[in-house]
C-alpha cells in the first residue's frame, strides 16, 4: 500500500511516462576516482539508463553549478536541477492529500514529471507549475505539452507565488527553504496545506506539512526530504570574524552531538536555524568550526583534548558552541524526542518552533 496511499496516485503514476520526461543524458551517483558523476547517455547504454530513470530511490541530476548540463561530462560540481526520486515523489504526493478539483500550485517544474502528475490528480486547468531557471521552464513546458498536458507554467520565482491563479488548495515546493514565504500563505484557501523542504543552516532535510488557517501556517516535520536549496535561500558561507578571541575547555565531548548522525543534526539545526558547521583536519588535529549567518561570531572546537582550557576558541559576541551545548541539553531534558514531534507556527510575526503542540514554543 505505502507508494499509492492517495487512491489516485497509481494510475497517475501509470498514465504518465517517467521516461518521456527524463533527458537523454543525465548524471547519476557513481563517480570516477576524482569524485566526478559520471554520465548516463540513453543512446550509449539504454539498458543502464532506463535502470536509472526508474530505480525508486535515485534522483536523475540535469544541471549543476546552475548553468551546467550533463554533454558537460563527467563533473563535480553543486547539483541545482534534478529530477526527484520516486519514492520521495511519491511520499510528497501522498501528504498533499490531493482531491480531483483542487487547486494546485507546484514550485520547481523542472522537467515537468511532478507536474504531470499533480494534472492527472487534478487536471490541467487546476494546476499552476513555476520554474525559475529560463532553459528549465521552457523544456519543461515543452515536456508538458508533448505529454498531452496543459498547465498554467511560468518562468518565475516560485518563492512570490502567483496570485492571478490564486488562491490554492494545495502547495507544493520541489526544491528546499529554510522559511516559508508570506505569499504562499497570503494565495492558500482556508484550510490549504503546504507541503516544503525545509533546511536549516545547520542541516537540511526535512518535510515539513503546513495547515493554513486564519492567514496564519501551522504544522508538523512528516519525514525527510533532501532537496536542493531554493536559489535565493543557499546559505552564504561568509566567515569573517575579529581578531580579538577567547578560550575555554569545552563542557561536553564534541562527538555526543556531532557524531550522531542526520537525524540529531537536523534537530539541532530547528534550535539553531542560523548556525552552520564543517569539519576540518583529521584524527588528533580535527576540528569543527561553527559560525552563524552573518559571519562574525565564529567557534573553533578540537576534538583530540576537548576538556582541555583552551580546547574551545570563540570570536565575535556570540558563543555559538555554548549556544549548540545548550540546545542539546535542552534536546535531552525533554526526553530526546525525534524531529517529527517538532512543528512551526508562521503568522504575522514570524516563525515559532514548537514541540507536540503549538502552545509550546521552542523558538521563536
Amino acid at each position: 500500500m505505502g507508494a499509492f496511499r492517495s487512491p489516485w496516485l497509481r494510475p497517475a503514476f501509470e498514465a504518465v511516462d517517467r521516461e518521456v520526461f527524463a533527458p537523454e543524458m543525465f548524471w547519476g551517483y557513481d563517480t570516477d576516482d576524482d569524485g566526478r558523476h559520471l554520465v548516463l547517455n540513453k543512446a550509449a547504454d539504454e539498458d543502464g539508463w532506463r535502470r536509472t530513470v526508474w530505480n525508486a530511490h535515485r534522483s536523475l541530476i540535469m544541471q549543476m553549478n546552475d548553468a551546467v548540463g550533463p554533454e558537460q561530462g563527467p563533473f563535480k560540481g553543486d547539483f541545482s536541477s534534478s529530477i526527484s526520486a520516486l519514492d520521495i515523489v511519491f511520499e510528497k504526493l501522498n501528504q498533499l492529500e490531493v482531491e480531483a478539483g483542487h487547486k494546485v500550485l507546484h514550485i520547481g517544474t523542472a522537467s515537468g514529471y511532478d507536474s504531470a502528475l499533480l494534472c492527472e490528480g487534478v487536471g490541467s486547468a487546476n494546476l499552476t507549475t513555476i520554474e525559475f531557471d529560463p532553459v528549465l521552464a521552457a523544456w519543461g513546458a515543452k515536456n508538458l505539452e508533448g505529454a498531452g498536458y496543459s498547465p498554467t507554467a511560468i518562468c518565475g520565482d516560485g518563492l512570490d507565488g502567483w496570485a492571478p491563479t490564486a488562491p490554492y488548495d494545495r502547495v507544493i515546493a520541489t526544491a528546499a527553504v529554510r522559511s516559508i514565504p508570506r505569499q504562499w500563505i497570503e494565495q492558500s484557501k482556508e484550510g490549504a496545506i503546504i507541503l516544503a523542504p525545509f533546511n536549516t543552516l545547520y542541516a537540511r532535510g526535512g518535510l515539513l506539512k503546513l495547515q493554513v488557517r486564519e492567514g496564519t501556517a501551522s504544522g508538523r516535520f512528516v519525514g525527510g526530504a533532501c532537496y536542493m536549496w531554493m536559489r535565493s535561500h543557499r546559505p552564504e558561507h561568509r566567515i569573517n570574524p575579529g581578531d580579538e578571541s577567547r578560550k575555554e575547555a569545552s563542557p561536553i565531548d564534541p562527538d555526543e552531538i556531532l557524531g550522531r548522525g542526520w537525524v540529531l543534526d537536523f534537530t539541532m539545526g530547528l534550535y539553531l536555524p542560523d548556525v552552520s558547521f564543517a569539519h576540518r583536519g583529521e584524527g588528533e588535529s580535527r576540528q569543527v568550526q561553527l559560525w552563524d549567518r552573518s559571519g562574525t561570531s565564529v567557534a573553533i572546537v578540537n576534538y583530540g583534548d576537548w576538556w582541555g582550557d583552551n580546547s574551545v576558541t570563540l570570536y565575535g559576541s556570540r558563543n555559538l558552541w555554548g549556544e549548540l551545548v545548550h540546545a542539546y541539553s535542552a534536546w535531552r531534558n525533554v526526553g530526546q524526542p525525534h524531529y517529527t514531534r517538532y512543528g512551526l507556527t508562521v503568522d504575522s510575526a514570524g516563525e515559532h518552533l514548537w514541540l507536540d503542540e503549538p502552545s509550546n514554543v521552542i523558538r521563536s
